[in-house]
């Protein structure tokens, strides 16, 4: 947990400020890369096109994500309530809203033959080569095995710490969860995807749940995500690559589309 140890040691403006240079240490020429696959889904595929042509990206709902250890916090609630007198229902109730707050889109920083494979379909699918307009918008992800991360002792300062203070530095635990994975997710090694994220929550408008959060309510309204758009991410688009299997009339499509935009489109060749 490197970055973010020293990231939550600064106030809000000197820890952006030290994001956006750890940032631009990692991405080169200002570039990221979205895949999107492709399969025998063509519900799947059809909704993927759609958001294509509507310049927008997916932002899931975290228990969506392919790894099943996102979000885990283990914390002492018995501990925390001791120390700090809260009750320790009310403690709880708190963590658990903190879950629903963000939905995540994933990149990586760095384009690699592997990733065609594991995120692509084997090439049928496409890789959105993104401009970074904000760096701000992105959070680099560490890679730090989960159950070292003393969420317990992060809880005691936060509820240690008047209104003000936490206004002034933020809490680790509006992000952290988000943004920490194992190194390893079953025999993947998560380390080699070299991400970054973006975190959007669907509660500003009041377009979900009239703007109220609490524990659980994407899952029991049935919410999956969000889709939202690229301009809205600090993001706009270099080129668009598509991969040597994808399906031709999906290729076609999108290859009308970039025509269209004034995008750069391009095709694998292997």
């Amino acid at each position: 947990m490197g970055f973010y140890r020293e990231y939550y040691s600064y106030s809000r403006k000197k820890a952006s400020d030290f994001k956006i240079v750890y940032l631009k240490s990692l991405i080169e020429k200002n570039k990221i890369y979205k895949f999107i696959a492709f399969d025998n889904n063509e519900k799947s595929n059809l909704r993927k096109l759609e958001c294509l042509r509507g310049d927008m990206l997916w932002f899931s709902h975290y228990i969506y994500l392919n790894d099943k250890t996102e979000f885990e916090i283990k914390y002492d609630s018995k501990k925390v309530s001791r120390e700090t007198g809260i009750r320790e229902e009310n403690i709880k109730f708190s963590v658990e809203t903190m879950k629903e707050i963000y939905d995540v889109c994933s990149f990586s920083y760095k384009k690699e033959e592997y990733m065609w494979e594991a995120y692509a379909n084997h090439k049928n699918g496409v890789c959105i080569v993104f401009n970074v307009d904000n760096y701000d918008m992105l959070y680099p992800v560490d890679y730090f095995n989960k159950d070292e991360i003393d969420y317990t002792s992060i809880l005691i300062k936060d509820y240690s710490r008047t209104q003000q203070e936490l206004w002034k530095n933020g809490s680790p635990m509006a992000e952290l969860p988000f943004v920490i994975k194992n190194p390893m997710n079953g025999d993947m090694k998560s380390y080699e995807e070299k991400e970054v994220r973006i975190l959007m929550e669907p509660y500003g408008d009041s377009s979900f749940n009239k703007g109220f959060v609490k524990p659980q309510i994407k899952e029991d309204a049935g919410y999956k995500g969000q889709n939202i758009r690229y301009a809205n991410c600090g993001l706009s688009v270099s080129r668009v690559i598509i991969g040597v299997n994808c399906n031709e009339k999906i290729a076609n499509e999108i290859i009308k589309d970039c025509n269209q935009k004034g995008y750069m489109v391009e095709k694998t060749t292997n």
